[in-house]
């Protein structure tokens, strides 16, 4: 079996920030590590989203062509996700040759195949600054929630899909002026109409493989109020041009060429294998994101699968995460505040956001991000338990080698396995947090058993007792394969914590699953180090800076 894993797109107008990262690259980069772990054949595909009108704007104020922007962006938000540790197959861009081509060949079978129609349609526009306004232009309140967060496309605030005759009171985002009158234009739609049995059926049936519980609420809710058709066009100039005569002021609609990235991106990587993952019927795809862009996944995406009847492989998994919230920190990529990855990783290294963010990972409800929380998973999780247990053993061991005989973990062999088993399933149900917590859970045990054994007494007396000798190296056997474990499950999470734990062991590299049945020593040449350190002031006041 073939896996793909994506992520939602980065948006390619500004660094995204930690609730971003938080909701969809990271958990994808997570759980593609871990199925390289087993030795899986998958790949992970992620790109920068080009398109739209925000980034021409910020062109025009800045003095840039819309494409040198979106590709001077572009660079700096896979540099960062670089420095992240993110382990890409390939990270690519929507505004390609390879994802143009794609776009186009959709867009030629869904017509063929009758599921593009032209649509009049009331697209505002502002007086003052004499242009047709994008659904991202128009803001206003929401019809449903009544917060001053909506947008033409989607409310911010309770992630409703709208169009922009619906905000009450709107307003140009450009000038900010309500001078707005709607005017009948033409524009291109896929019908999801008459796509809507099929995507329900979709819906049905694919929800079965692990989708979060709000992919499929969300999605059948809309289903059954009925689905309408949903352009596909827009008129303005940056984009890609519609092959369609009478609509040559016209480009495709930036949501329409964003999926279709995951196929363009995986082609701009590698034509041949492109084809060999997306068309294989054993093949399954894996889609992270957060719960904002669930629509786009369930009920679009799938559409212009089926509408083009091209072959390609429908999504098998849908993971949408709630949202990591802040009262206290700020996050606001459209405003351009707040933490951003870049800036997080001048703060600390990625390690310590990685094993953060994922242990208060949104999963299944909203997380709330304080400095405070980061402080204490730092300082009392990270460096106290797991890295203090890291430290401690392989320090005990080194002073004591000649007693540690080669022996089975023998009694504590049991509750370990249990523990280390626990990870590995709640991985394969998509348990992410879970299996960080897990791991936590085997660092606790093996404190534990540290503190409630006291081997270093043990050892004093060894000399003097068979049996204290004994249960000296039946204790420190556990606790160095509790360690050597713990490196192991640390590499989704804490890639260069794992690294250095694992390097004690002769592992360079990445780790394998299998490696957990295999024999372990230590390499007592090594200098002991700690694998994680305790958050500083100076920290903590760089952090404060983003209150």
């Amino acid at each position: 079996m073939k896996t793909i894993v994506t992520s939602a797109l980065p948006y390619s107008y500004s660094m995204p920030h930690l609730g971003n990262f938080t909701g969809s690259v990271l958990p994808a980069d997570v759980y593609f590590k871990y199925l390289m772990m087993r030795g899986e054949d998958a790949i992970f595909i992620c790109g920068s989203d080009q398109h739209g009108t925000p980034i021409e704007l910020k062109a025009i104020k800045e003095k840039l062509e819309p494409e040198a922007l979106a590709d001077l962006i572009h660079g700096q938000i896979k540099d960062a996700f670089h420095d992240f540790g993110c382990t890409f197959t390939h990270y690519g861009k929507t505004h390609s040759e390879a994802n143009r081509r794609v776009v186009g060949q959709f867009f030629d079978a869904l017509n063929a195949n009758k599921y593009i129609v032209e649509q009049a349609s009331t697209q505002p526009y502002c007086a003052n600054d004499r242009r047709f306004l994008t659904d991202r232009l128009i803001e206003g309140t929401c019809p449903y929630c009544k917060s001053n967060e909506a947008r033409g496309d989607q409310c911010n605030n309770c992630g409703k899909l709208l169009t922009p005759s619906q905000i009450i009171d709107p307003h140009c985002n450009i000038c900010g002026k309500s001078d707005i009158t709607f005017k009948t234009v033409k524009n291109l739609a896929i019908a999801l109409d008459k796509l809507q049995s099929g995507i329900k059926k979709f819906i049905t049936s694919e929800s079965k493989n692990d989708w979060t519980k709000n992919a499929v609420n969300k999605s059948l809710s809309y289903v059954d109020e009925g689905l309408k058709p949903r352009d596909i066009t827009r008129h303005m100039k940056w984009g890609f041009p519609v092959p369609l005569k009478g609509f040559e002021d016209a480009v495709f609609y930036v949501w329409f060429d964003a999926i279709l990235g995951y196929i363009g991106i995986t082609k701009e990587w590698d034509e041949k294998r492109c084809d060999e993952y997306w068309k294989d019927a054993d093949t399954r795809i894996v889609h992270f994101m957060g719960k904002d862009n669930i629509e786009f996944h369930t009920l679009m995406w799938p559409g212009v699968l089926l509408g083009s009847n091209l072959g390609y492989r429908m999504p098998t998994t849908i993971r949408a995460s709630e949202y990591l919230t802040s009262k206290q920190v700020k996050f606001s990529k459209s405003k351009g505040v707040g933490l951003t990855i870049d800036k997080a990783l001048e703060i600390m290294g990625p390690d310590y956001w990685r094993f953060v963010l994922m242990y208060i990972y949104p999963e299944t409800a909203d997380s709330e991000f304080t400095i405070d929380l980061f402080v204490e998973v730092v300082n009392k999780i990270m460096n106290g338990k797991v890295g203090n247990l890291v430290n401690r053993v392989l320090t005990i061991a080194a002073s004591n080698k000649a007693l540690i005989t080669k022996s089975n973990p023998g009694k504590y062999e049991a509750e370990v396995e249990k523990m280390t088993k626990r990870y590995l399933e709640h991985f394969d149900r998509f348990g992410l947090r879970e299996a960080l917590h897990d791991l936590v859970a085997l660092a606790d045990y093996g404190n534990e058993l540290m503190s409630t054994t006291e081997p270093w007494k043990l050892a004093k007396i060894a000399a003097e007792s068979k049996d204290a000798a004994s249960e000296f190296s039946s204790i420190m056997n556990a606790l160095i394969d509790i360690i050597y474990k713990l490196g192991i499950m640390l590499h989704p999470f804490a890639p260069s914590a794992s690294t250095a734990a694992t390097s004690y062991f002769g592992i360079t590299g990445q780790p394998h699953i299998r490696m957990f049945g295999t024999p372990h020593e230590i390499n007592y040449s090594m200098e002991i180090k700690p694998i994680f350190g305790k958050i500083t002031d100076a920290q903590i006041e760089m952090l404060e800076k983003y209150t």
